[in-house]
């Protein structure tokens, strides 16, 4: 599985994308809000920057499924499905959004 397609698979399927969205938009709007002045960021950069919290989780998980022997590094779709259902990675991201903790 590429990447692009496991992250948009993960967004569409875990119910830990919109916690963890909504957890790392915390964090960045409470630093931002501590910046001054021209330091300060706009709307624009502080999406990105959640975004780029999402793209450093996702990446991380996709390295690790795709270290598994037995799962193809860039193809086999159901493969990968299957070897997520199995290892119940769902349920365990799940869960881990749910006690991700931003300081």
């Amino acid at each position: 599985m590429l990447y692009q397609e496991f992250k948009e698979w993960l967004e569409e399927n875990a119910s830990g994308y919109p916690i963890f969205i909504e957890k790392a938009t915390e964090f960045q709007l409470m630093k931002n809000k501590n910046r001054s002045g021209k330091s300060k960021w706009n709307d624009r950069k502080v999406e990105k920057a959640i975004q780029g919290m999402w793209n450093n989780v996702a990446t991380a998980a996709y390295d690790q499924i795709k270290a598994h022997e037995g799962v193809p590094k860039y193809n086999g779709k159901q493969i990968w499905l299957d070897f997520m259902e199995k290892n119940d990675f769902l349920e365990g991201f799940n869960e881990g959004a749910s006690e991700v903790e931003f300081e």
